[in-house]
């Protein structure tokens, strides 16, 4: 007795194709993700590091030993208490004034060329995310409002 032909494909194989295919495009979407750029952030600061994620600078012991924080990232709030210096090609070096636990701290701070577009007079209350250069120098890698 003869066989008879299959009469097509059957339902179960559609949707193991559709699955696999859904799979397929999600994995390639966070691949894409992941090799393009990392995870964006809620806030949609392209990319810049936010204060969130950085721990406040102790200033007594920046103030001490800048060497032993170089290479970290820290927050930092205070008010523009001057602008020491400006060249177009680094930026500008401002000197900023910052409250730690009663005291009032004068620390030097690099706000690189990459900023130029934000708005730095005198007295403008700041909240930066800085990296200690190895220099011990306080260089900003991002501005909040």
């Amino acid at each position: 007795m003869a066989r008879r032909a299959s009469s097509g494909i059957q339902i179960g194989q559609v949707i193991g194709i559709g699955v696999a295919l859904l799979g397929f495009v999600a994995a390639a979407a966070l691949i894409f993700r992941l090799v393009l750029g990392g995870w964006a952030s809620p806030g949609g600061n392209s990319g810049k590091r936010s204060a969130r994620d950085a721990a406040m600078i102790n200033l007594a012991t920046y103030r001490d030993n800048a060497n032993s924080l170089r290479g970290n990232l820290y927050r930092i709030d205070g008010k523009v208490e001057e602008m020491l210096r400006w060249t177009p090609d680094r930026g500008r070096l401002i000197s900023l004034e910052s409250a730690e636990g009663g005291d009032v701290v004068s620390v030097p701070v690099l706000v690189p060329k990459s900023f130029d577009q934000v708005n730095l007079e005198r007295g403008s209350d700041l909240h930066l995310v800085v990296r200690v250069d190895r220099d011990g120098t306080l260089v900003t890698e991002g501005i909040d409002p």
